[in-house]
């Protein structure tokens, strides 16, 4: 008779080996595959483990279908920033080699595409979206509370000044301004109330009045973030909001509408690596890739691979 508990020992021991290979992350950094499943709309995240950081994206249709050219969510790859505070904006830097980002507390960080940061000074304010003009390298900042844009210049980048406040957000209070996207020598500016957005030109004047998301898609909540990518003609909005006292809108959500914001091309679900308060969306074409980050304590980095971006 073979002896059963050497068996037993064997299997577990192998078993054991694999189940390290797949999961053992190194550092800060976690690699997920990508989905095997590519359908019209990701829908239905899963998670790989009770945080969320690992994960395998599972697909069902919905009611609004994705473009038929719309990008294809791939691999995800999650990095822990325990040092940046509340990050909530991030932008490619001029030379696009590294991104600049800031947090609720007003400061400012270098973030590196592996995942390591720098922090660079404190600015002050309630410091919620970041956009550049890429012509100038000026950067432009959207500040909750106050409810406001200002101009942080290059190449020091070493104060915040006034630009314009955005006076039909004025009492919006902590659900106001969250996100800034640089579009075609203009700024788009957008709130979390009623997924408002506006249009102005970079010295402050109103190229249009208060219009909201909601005309194009009746799912999104609110704007947690805006990013332009001036190579598709495509607007990148991620809703931070879980939803889940309204479930007339979707939860944690990435949407890519047209340039002019009129139309819907996409929409791809967060909340299988997301667990909290995604407020940070940034186009990286360079590393095929979209980046989103949590605005927490201990913000967490997601580098998002996208075919067709």
């Amino acid at each position: 008779m073979r002896n059963t508990s050497n068996v037993w020992l064997s299997i577990f021991v192998a078993l054991s080996g694999l189940l390290c290979a797949c999961s053992c992350d190194t550092g800060n950094k976690i690699e997920v595959p990508a989905p095997q499943n590519k359908t019209a709309v990701p829908e239905g995240n899963q998670n790989g483990n009770e945080n969320g950081n690992e994960n395998q994206n599972g697909n069902t249709g919905e009611e609004q279908q994705n473009a038929a050219d719309a990008p294809v969510m791939g691999k995800v790859t999650t990095y822990k920033l325990d040092g940046v505070e509340e990050l909530s904006g991030m932008c490619l830097s001029k030379d696009k080699d590294f991104m600049w980002g800031i947090g609720d507390q007003g400061k400012l960080y270098k973030i590196n595409f592996n995942g390591t940061y720098e922090f660079v000074r404190e600015l002050g304010g309630d410091l919620e979206g970041l956009t550049m003009d890429p012509a100038t390298g000026n950067m432009y900042v959207a500040m909750e509370g106050d409810q406001r844009v200002a101009i942080l210049k290059a190449p020091d980048y070493t104060k915040l000044s006034k630009l314009f406040d955005v006076t039909e957000a004025a009492d919006y209070g902590n659900s106001g301004l969250e996100g800034i996207a640089w579009y075609k020598g203009e700024l788009y500016v957008g709130a979390q109330t009623g997924a408002n957005i506006w249009r102005f030109s970079l010295t402050g004047t109103k190229l249009d009045g208060k219009r909201t998301l909601r005309n194009v898609t009746s799912t999104i909540s609110e704007v947690g973030d805006m990013c332009y990518d001036p190579v598709s003609d495509r607007l990148w909005v991620v809703d931070s909001n879980s939803n889940k006292d309204k479930p007339q809108y979707l939860p944690f959500q990435l949407y890519v509408f047209n340039g002019e914001a009129t139309k819907l091309i996409g929409h791809y679900p967060l909340s299988g690596f997301t667990t909290n308060n995604p407020e940070v969306v940034c186009v990286d074409r360079d590393h095929n890739c979209v980046w989103i980050a949590d605005d927490s304590s201990k913000s967490v980095l997601h580098k998002v691979e996208f075919t067709n971006l």
